[in-house]
């Protein structure tokens, strides 16, 4: 056998050889049953056509039953929202760390952490040791300002008789303008005793006990009559607001500088938002904040950013962002966690439906648009962000267009169930 013959031989040999593996391995395809192969045939030409039908025609019957909802391409100012994770915070600048005017001894706390409290409320009953000073300098210095009326009284009388023993001869002009003089000096003594009797009283009024009993209970020990010697006074809230933490007990030694509870104002809260480093940059004091709570699953929160922090955590790679929303039910509380989207400005007008609108068709993002009487035709569209139940068109539909929202799903299915092949 010469050589050409060998050739053709290995390559015929190899040929069979590569056709009976090729048969073992499209052996097991050919096991699979008849009708779930036309059933995949089927769904695949739907699923890879390339041209859907431009429109959907639907019945005034049909019409009544999907009950369409229509909404138009809304131009809005152009925002770009930037999500982060937070935790409601109280307002430092709305926090009060309350401590006794004066060195005493706790009598009573009348209110415990949680409790709301209004403006003037007494929160606790102190034994004053400087107070019963204060009352004495209070009615002595009361006591100096009746003298030094009396002395002007007397004074007055005085340059009055004067005055008309000078018209009769009786005492020489020198002695008038001595009573005139003595009238100044009583004048002058009183406003001095005046003054200090205001300082004391202002001393007092900061110590004064207060009246009015209140407490979470109901109930709150009676304060002593205010006497002199009374030492008896009380810690009242300077807002409106709940106690947050109460940090000493009936019988402690206080001083100015020990804090007694820390009175929260829950009228306005923060939230610190932890953005990334990347969208932090763009992130300014001033714009808009919305937050969403678990608690409140269907409400939004409206506020807006106050501060970016100057440094990031080195354990996170976020940066601070603390945010100021008004809180004025309540609803917000410390400690809570929060989604937060801060809107950052793009410096343009952008076009946005509902987010009901929006159908994927075959892998395309489509709106359907009414263009006759019960016809819809479809249009594909580019899509940007989404917030709020809306999301922004950036390319294929113009402002102003009136598309279909509720609804759109149904057009969708008749479009497709059209461009399904009747074999």
């Amino acid at each position: 056998m010469n050589m050409d013959h060998r050739k053709r031989l290995l390559l015929s040999v190899g040929g069979v050889g590569i056709l009976v593996a090729c048969g073992a391995l499209l052996a097991p395809q050919a096991r699979i049953p008849k009708a779930t192969a036309d059933a995949g045939t089927a769904v695949a030409a739907v699923a890879e056509r390339a041209s859907l039908p431009g429109t959907v025609d639907l019945s005034p019957a049909a019409l009544e039953n999907v009950g369409l909802h229509f909404a138009k391409a809304e131009l809005r100012p152009g925002v770009r929202p930037i999500e982060a994770t937070g935790i409601v915070n109280f307002n430092a600048r709305r926090l009060a760390q309350l401590s006794s005017p004066s060195r005493g001894r706790i009598v009573a706390i009348d209110v415990a952490a949680g409790d709301h409290v209004h403006a003037g409320q007494r929160l606790a009953v102190l034994d004053e040791f400087d107070l019963s000073d204060v009352r004495s300098q209070t009615a002595n210095a009361s006591a100096a300002v009746a003298d030094a009326k009396a002395a002007l009284d007397a004074a007055n009388a005085a340059l009055a008789r004067g005055t008309e023993l000078v018209a009769a001869g009786g005492i020489a002009q020198s002695e008038l303008e001595r009573r005139r003089a003595a009238v100044a000096n009583a004048v002058a003594a009183l406003k001095s005793r005046q003054a200090d009797l205001q300082k004391w009283r202002g001393m007092q009024q900061r110590l004064m006990p207060i009246d009015a009993v209140g407490g979470h209970d109901g109930k709150a020990v009676p304060l002593a009559r205010s006497t002199p010697r009374d030492s008896i006074g009380a810690l009242v809230a300077p807002i409106d607001g709940v106690i947050s933490s109460v940090g000493a007990a009936a019988g402690d030694i206080v001083d100015t500088s020990s804090p007694i509870m820390t009175l929260a104002d829950l009228s306005t809260v923060w939230v610190q938002a932890n953005v990334s480093e990347r969208d932090a940059s763009a992130v300014r004091p001033g714009m808009a904040v919305t937050l969403r709570v678990d608690a409140y699953p269907d409400r939004q929160f409206m506020g807006h950013v106050i501060d970016v922090a100057s440094q990031a955590d080195v354990n996170t790679g976020t940066i601070a962002v603390r945010c100021e929303l008004p809180n004025t039910d309540g609803a917000l509380r410390a400690n809570m966690f929060a989604s937060v989207s801060i809107q950052l400005p793009l410096g343009r007008d952008t076009v946005l439906v509902p987010d009901a609108a929006l159908q994927d068709l075959n892998g395309q993002t489509a709106v359907f648009v009414p263009s006759g009487k019960g016809q819809f035709a479809w249009r594909r569209v580019d899509t940007g962000f989404a917030e709020d139940g809306m999301t922004q068109i950036v390319a294929g539909l113009p402002a102003g267009t009136a598309v279909v929202a509720q609804g759109s799903y149904w057009l969708k299915a008749a479009l497709l169930k059209n461009s399904i092949p009747t074999e």
